[in-house]
């Protein structure tokens, strides 16, 4: 099966599914449980809900906000059984663009939407105890991802900087840039190498 995943949603995978995604300053959190083959990702497009700690589990915008599909998705994994700690997890995306960098506002410097995702993805992963395996966060550009439930590798494309990520879609898809990375499991270590 193979799925686009949109912004503010998440997937959560009991059978082998190919879920692409292209992220500017929103964020990408993959799980992966290798000995059960679950699998689950998220699309979030913001840092935090308003409502942490009173949402009743089952809120339509879960999706949209970091913090909320992270603890989404260890939920699900949790009700079938997977201790968090077990979970190979991957965090993509993050950018600062189009004007979202950091910036000086009333003598204080503030983040970019990118940064305040990445900051509360990290953060809520390590309240609940779970280590991150691989990471590609940050910088200025957008980047696609490809993920394979069924195996836990992440494909990643960075995008060409004259590409704009406008609501999720792109406006110029045919405008990526030369390097393909691909993320996957060299023993116990996370190794990078260039897919032709």
């Amino acid at each position: 099966m193979q799925i686009y995943l949109k912004p503010g949603e998440f997937h959560c995978a009991t059978q082998p599914t190919v879920v692409t995604t292209v992220l500017g300053s929103c964020v990408a959190a993959t799980f992966f449980h290798r000995p059960t083959g679950l699998a689950a990702i998220c699309h979030a497009m913001q840092p935090r809900c308003a409502n942490t700690g009173q949402c009743p589990g089952h809120c339509a915008t879960r999706g949209r906000f970091a913090d909320c599909a992270i603890e989404a998705m260890g939920h699900w994994m949790i009700g079938r059984k997977v201790p968090l700690r077990e979970i190979e997890v991957k965090l993509f995306g993050g950018a600062a663009l189009m004007g979202n960098q950091k910036r000086v506002t009333s003598g204080t410097i503030s983040n970019s939407m990118g940064q305040l995702n990445v900051q509360a993805a990290l953060e809520t992963l390590k309240s609940n105890g779970m280590a991150l395996k691989v990471a590609d966060v940050g910088g200025t550009i957008g980047r696609k991802i490809i993920f394979d439930s069924g195996t836990g590798e992440v494909w990643l494309k960075r995008l060409n900087p004259s590409v704009v990520i406008d609501g999720g879609a792109l406006r110029n898809p045919n405008a990526f840039g030369l390097a393909t990375v691909c993320m996957s499991e060299c023993g116990t270590k996370a190794a990078l190498r260039i897919a032709s």
